[in-house]
């Protein structure tokens, strides 16, 4: 066996209502997971939480406004955010963007979904975006 067929034996796509996951390597005997998140403009990951998994998120490419704990903000292009067990978290695309997920195995019975995934009505996106307006200017004003 090849390296390169070794390395991508476990890459699978799942798609999303907010777009993919593009699965790199999920492995339970070395706990690790590794995953590209395509997330499209004005949609939204469930709000949910694990009671084992422990994820990193780098954001690759566009905006993103994270829920995180009770708190909200806007995420940019070099940005991370560490997410350990217990809390609730959700992601929102401002713009398209990616997202890149570092984390320790993913087992589907440890994603506890307290609202659904889905895509915000105009409405809603453009109360969110006005609530953090000053935040997306900025990163605007510097080309992201």
């Amino acid at each position: 066996m090849t390296l390169h067929t070794e390395l991508n034996q476990t890459r699978e796509k799942h798609d999303k209502e907010w777009g993919y996951e593009d699965w790199l390597v999920n492995s339970e005997d070395k706990n690790l997971c590794g995953k590209r998140l395509i997330l499209h403009r004005q949609t939204h990951c469930s709000m949910h939480y694990h009671k084992i998994k422990t994820e990193l998120f780098y954001v690759n490419k566009g905006l993103v406004l994270m829920e995180f704990d009770g708190r909200k903000g806007v995420m940019k292009p070099g940005d991370t955010l560490m997410i350990t067990t217990e809390k609730r978290h959700r992601f929102t695309g401002i713009t398209d963007a990616e997202i890149i997920e570092f984390s320790t195995f993913h087992r589907d019975s440890d994603s506890h979904r307290e609202q659904p995934s889905g895509k915000w009505t105009d409405e809603e996106f453009k109360k969110m975006l006005d609530e953090h307006k000053g935040e997306i200017e900025k990163f605007h004003a510097f080309g992201v």
